[in-house]
Parts: C-alpha cells; sequence; structure tokens
C-alpha cells in the first residue's frame, strides 16, 4: 500500500469520526450514563455540550495520530448498544462525563488534562466487546 493511499485512508476515517460527533445532537445527551448539567458560579452549565467539542478538538489535533496508533472508533467514542455510556466496558476514552483535553497519545494510551493539571491515563481495550457501537448509533 502506497504512502498517499494511507493518508488517503486515514483522512477518511477522522473524516466519518468528525461526522459522527457532529451528527450527535448539541443540545441532548445521546445516550445514558452522559450528564448534561452541573452546578457551576454561574448556575449550570451544558457539560455535554463541552465534551461534544472536545471530542472534535480531540480530531483536529490528533485523530490522524489516533489512525495510525491504531485506535478504533470504538476504543475512542464507543458505548454499550443498549446501556450507553453506563457500562465502562464498553465506553471508549473520548466518551467522558466531563471534557478533557487530550496531552499525549500512543499506541496504548491516551494522556488527558483534568481541571487542576492532573493527567488521566486510558489504556486501549485489548479487546472491544461485541455490545459495543459507535455513539452515534445509539439506539439506531
Amino acid at each position: 500500500m502506497s504512502a498517499a493511499l494511507a493518508l488517503s485512508d486515514s483522512a477518511r476515517l477522522v473524516a466519518s469520526w468528525r461526522a459522527g460527533v457532529l451528527s450527535l445532537p448539541e443540545h441532548q445527551v445521546p445516550c445514558p450514563g452522559m450528564i448534561w448539567t452541573e452546578r457551576g458560579p454561574a448556575g449550570r452549565s451544558g457539560v455535554w455540550r463541552s465534551v461534544r467539542k472536545a471530542m472534535l478538538v480531540f480530531l483536529d489535533d490528533w485523530g490522524k495520530a489516533a489512525v495510525e496508533f491504531g485506535w478504533s472508533t470504538e476504543a475512542l467514542f464507543g458505548v454499550h448498544r443498549l446501556a450507553g455510556a453506563s457500562r465502562a466496558d464498553c465506553t471508549g476514552t473520548m466518551v467522558t462525563v466531563y471534557p478533557r483535553r487530550c496531552i499525549a497519545l500512543c499506541e496504548r494510551e491516551i494522556h488527558l488534562d483534568r481541571i487542576g493539571g492532573s493527567v488521566v491515563v486510558d489504556h486501549r481495550p485489548l479487546i472491544t466487546p461485541a455490545e459495543c457501537v459507535p455513539i452515534w448509533l445509539f439506539g439506531k
């Protein structure tokens, strides 16, 4: 396979991820296990909207690298086909309760920045359960 074809395939996969994330409603949690609002200094704020935005930022900054390192759609954006994000064994790295920014990525793990400066490390699963689907296919 030529390098040009591989880049083309990478770009297509990242584009399909982007289309999937963009298909998610901005003003409604797409599945169980996610939260919509939380209390903050200015009242209640929309957490899901920020998580969705963080997914798009990840694709801009790290999408191509994620493909090159072999991350699957489900490992990044997966949820359980019936239980949504309530089942941790099917929940992808970018399907987080709170938005997090990716600060490092390699073949086996993603490092996510947390508020307060600590780092969360999420490991790519060795096996993705068959019940896992991309979040944009939940309930379809």
